[in-house]
């Protein structure tokens, strides 16, 4: 049997059609290629995703930590510590005042004195351009192929272990230094660059060039503490950072050789510090002026000038390492305590922020201190001439372990202080010896019980003013109390006591003042009042320190026996209306202060007040002059000799010679002077005649107004035309003298009171 034909397959080559040819497959490479693009796409895709991403998260990165710059990198406001300068007052030749530094006060952290970019020297600026960032004035912020070159050299060094070009090569434009110096941020980690830069182009977006440059040059920091260029000039060659048209109290400007020093310094204080690595500091210093020359900022005959130039340091400059030692003048330590204390009243602060501001602040005070005057009586004081040192043991109150009293050897001391006639504070001493520390404690600050003093400050004044007495008017020199109680409680006969007896008959006030009884002035401060005269010493003079209870003892408003007491800057200030016509003004040391950009931040509260009338001030003027006369006047011998100037004065005494005080007063200045033990012991040994106050007076000013030039002669202010009357009258009765009386002396009187027309005792029918 036959087997059947298959079907013929498609494509065959069978009989009726033709046969199908197999398919053919892509090949490999086309196939490879089509996987690969789509492999780039993907990759592609993924790339933007994550860019998109990383960018997002870069954006909300870079506003995070840059969310504070607005206020952190506002180079108008800059919070950075500056170095606060004390002037003093100096009338020039042409009859003009100027200002010139007494003292700065640096705060632990850096020395800076900010400078604005007029008066910077052009050569300083280039110096730094040319050395730090020589395309700053063609960038936005930061350099683009700088930085690309600092990526890859680093990549390089990681990759290989060395450089490129051997070191690393840095990318910091003068903008992203800048920054650095503003916000401390100096991490390690590579998004500080990011950073930098992003702030550095919002930086350069914001100012202008010149301001960039400005800040930076005051926020760079040099060796040690000192920070900016002016400090900078200042330290070490004792010079400032501007030019010939801007160089203040006379001094030279900057070479071009110093201007590349202190721009070397910076690159690595410790390395190109001129003081202690001077070789390294040259070679620096010598690049920085070939790059100058380069640059075609110095011609080639300036270049090779610059580079023989040696090393010229100020002779008092001091390793700016080491810990920072000052030595604050009797003044400084004064006026750092009256702004703090301003600082708190005016403006707010706590102390802690007063003391920070007064530091750091880079505020300029303008002082009222006369420096030779201050440094006359600091020297007067460190040697001791004039006061005994006086040593005594002192039971402390305080025991040992076994509950023993601790027995302490104490030495007397002394303070003093001179004002002018509107309130200036002119020098202050505190202490005996020399300053051994910054803000001791000042015994010229400190409250005491003024003895005689006292009589000066509201009994005699108040008692001529409001006419109850005259110059020649009289009270009996006898106890007004016949028995009363001393400080133990024991009973004694008779009070008040004087220096010496009572002498039992009618005294002058001329007298009284110029013996200092102390029946007199009780018997006048009776008359006068307590409490009109504690509202005047209080209130008008501002003696703060009275207290109430003074208010009600006569021994407190006429003797002196003060609860608390009144400090020698205090008494000083209560005298002042007797030199210039019965003003009295606020007492301080400075006359305004100014931030470091110019704008005023504080000024004293003065009170001028006409605190007695013109006429009784020169009443008590000549009243006081007794005091200076021989004849039993208790400051004779104290009187200025120089320039023919006159001199009035007030001594006093507390009890048991506790406290020893004199005012001395010539035309220009009221001083006053304090002599004892800090602990308020009496002085045994002392005697009435060795007064070392009126010794010190006296050689201090003879010393500082023996100057005609500075101190020409003047008289005291008189009182207007006809107002006071001068009148011999009889010293016996007080009253005028006529023809008969024996004992006469020359008295100024009111117009308006004067003493009876005739003498009772010696009249002649």
């Amino acid at each position: 049997m036959q087997s059947p034909v298959s079907a013929p397959r498609s494509g065959g080559s069978g009989k009726g059609g033709k046969r199908r040819k197999p398919k053919k497959e892509g090949s490999f490479a086309k196939r490879f290629a089509v996987g690969f693009l789509k492999f780039v796409a993907v990759c592609v895709c993924l790339c933007i995703i994550v860019g998109s991403v990383a960018a997002v998260a870069l954006s909300m990165y870079i506003v995070k930590v840059t969310e504070n710059d607005a206020t952190l990198l506002d180079l108008q406001n800059l919070e950075l510590s500056y170095t606060t300068i004390i002037y003093y007052r100096e009338e020039t030749e042409s009859g003009q005042e100027e200002w010139k530094e007494y003292a700065r006060l640096t705060s632990a952290a850096e020395d800076r004195i900010w400078v604005d970019s007029s008066a910077i020297s052009d050569n300083l600026k280039n110096a730094f351009i040319a050395i730090e960032d020589r395309d700053f004035y063609k960038h936005q912020g930061f350099n683009f192929k700088r930085t690309v070159y600092a990526f890859l050299n680093e990549v390089a060094y990681h990759l290989t272990g060395s450089y490129l070009r051997g070191n690393m090569q840095g990318a910091s434009t003068i903008e992203q230094q800048l920054i650095k110096n503003i916000t401390g941020d100096d991490e390690t980690d590579y998004m500080r660059k990011v950073r930098e830069i992003f702030r550095a182009v919002a930086l350069d977006n914001r100012y202008s060039k010149e301001e960039i440059l400005e800040a930076y040059l005051n926020t760079i920091g040099l060796t040690g503490s000192v920070a900016g260029v002016e400090a900078g000039a200042n330290r070490y060659f004792d010079k400032h950072a501007g030019d010939n048209e801007n160089i203040a109290e006379g001094k030279e400007p900057l070479t071009l050789a110093e201007c590349a020093s202190i721009a070397a310094i910076t690159n690595a204080p410790t390395k190109y510090s001129p003081i202690t690595n001077p070789e390294d500091h040259l070679t620096r210093r010598n690049l920085i002026l070939y790059q100058m020359w380069q640059q075609e900022y110095i011609t080639e005959e300036q270049y090779n000038e610059a580079v023989a130039e040696p090393l010229r340091l100020a002779e008092t400059i001091v390793d700016p390492d080491a810990a920072q030692q000052s030595n604050n003048s009797w003044f400084t330590d004064t006026i750092i305590e009256e702004v703090i204390a301003d600082l708190q009243e005016q403006k707010g602060m706590s102390r802690d922020e007063a003391t920070n501001y007064l530091y750091s602040g880079g505020l300029r005070i303008y002082s009222t201190v006369v420096p030779s005057l201050q440094q006359k009586m600091e020297d007067t004081f460190a040697a001791k001439t004039y006061w005994r040192a006086g040593t005594m043991d002192y039971e402390s109150g305080k025991v040992d372990a076994e509950g023993n009293p601790i027995t302490e050897e104490i030495e007397t001391q002394a303070a003093g202080v001179s004002i002018n006639y509107k309130g200036e504070l002119c020098a202050v001493v505190g202490g005996l010896g020399q300053k051994e520390g910054d803000r001791l404690s000042n015994r010229a600050l400190i409250p005491r019980a003024v003895g005689s003093t006292m009589k000066g400050v509201a009994v005699y004044p108040l008692a001529i003013e409001n006419n109850i007495a005259t110059f020649s008017s009289t009270q009996l020199d006898a106890p007004i109390e016949q028995e009363v109680k001393d400080d133990a409680g024991n009973i004694i006969k008779g009070w008040p006591t004087n220096v010496d007896t009572w002498t039992n008959v009618p005294l002058t006030v001329y007298q009284a003042i110029k013996v200092s009884k102390n029946t007199i002035a009780v018997r006048w401060g009776q008359q006068v009042g307590l409490s009109e005269m504690y509202e005047f010493a209080h209130d008008t003079l501002e003696i703060d320190t009275l207290d109430e209870n003074d208010a009600v003892s006569l021994a407190s408003m006429c003797l002196g026996g003060n609860s608390y007491g009144i400090s020698p800057y205090q008494l000083a200030g209560a005298y002042m209306m007797y030199g210039n016509g019965g003003m009295f003004y606020s007492l301080h040391s400075y006359v305004s202060i100014e931030d470091y950009k110019g704008e005023v931040v504080l000024e004293p509260e003065i009170n001028r007040v006409q605190a007695i009338s013109e006429d009784t001030a020169y009443i008590m003027n000549r009243l006081l002059h007794g005091v200076m006369e021989s004849g039993g006047g208790t400051a004779y011998g104290a009187s200025v000799s120089a320039n023919g100037l006159d001199t009035i004065g007030k001594t006093g005494t507390t009890n048991d010679n506790k406290d020893i005080w004199f005012v001395g007063l010539t035309p220009y200045y009221v001083s006053a002077f304090w002599y004892g033990y800090d602990e308020n012991v009496g002085m045994s040994w002392y005697r009435h005649s060795m007064h070392p106050g009126t010794k010190a007076f006296k050689a201090i000013m003879d010393d500082e107004l023996s100057d005609e030039a500075k101190y020409p002669y003047i008289d005291w202010p008189e009182p207007p035309e006809g107002s006071v009357v001068p009148k011999t009258f009889c010293m016996d009765s007080g009253a005028l003298a006529g023809t008969n009386c024996p004992n006469q002396k020359t008295g100024y009187y009111k117009a308006d009171n004067l003493p009876s027309a005739s003498c009772p005792i010696h009249y002649a029918g």
